[in-house]
């Protein structure tokens, strides 16, 4: 059952799984996290079974935009269809607006494990319908493409720089955020 969180199951979520399943330069405070939730910035989900997490996400809304903010499987139960259930349960959520994924840049890549990993997540998201977009951004110092779902709509470029702008504040954006649009 998909499930909107409150601020206990976020930190639980957040503490149990978020501070394993991604890397410390990609993972807002929990502070942050809950702020943004409390402000209406963003909303926190996960996906349960038997009173077991399967998997979460959270998205940030903007003017027609959401961006997933986060997006894991449970890794216990990786491998066996849930991430591929969380999506559609995610575009559900979304109703039609166009949304944003970033991803890892395969191309700026320290070592070839890694280049593989990102090459195997964005080709997840472009089976489930996702288009990479030829955006690309360097967020604190991480270097993400984006894509898109559906294929084609909105300007990602734009969706992507008025959501972290509403999100990060203007000071914060300007000083931590460069799209590059290859379009």
């Amino acid at each position: 059952m998909l499930t909107k969180l409150d601020s206990v199951q976020i930190e639980y979520i957040y503490k149990t799984y978020m501070v394993n399943d991604f890397p410390p330069d990609e993972l807002k405070p929990l502070a942050h996290i809950i702020r943004m939730v409390e402000d209406g910035l963003c909303t926190c989900y996960a996906l349960y079974e038997g009173g077991k997490v399967l998997s979460y996400f959270n998205l940030c809304e903007k003017d027609g935009y959401v961006l997933v903010d986060y997006l894991a499987v449970n890794p216990e139960i990786r491998g066996q269809g849930i991430g591929s259930k969380t999506l559609n349960y995610l575009k559900e959520t979304a109703k039609n607006r166009c949304i944003l994924i970033e991803c890892e840049d395969a191309l700026k890549a320290l070592t070839d494990e890694e280049r593989i990993i990102r090459q195997r997540r964005i080709a997840f998201y472009e089976r489930a319908g996702f288009a990479l977009t030829g955006v690309r951004a360097r967020l604190f110092g991480v270097d993400y493409v984006l894509l898109t779902y559906p294929k084609n709509t909105g300007e990602p470029a734009q969706g992507y720089e008025v959501v972290y702008r509403q999100m990060l504040g203007e000071e914060l954006y300007n000083k931590n955020l460069k799209i590059y649009n290859l379009i």
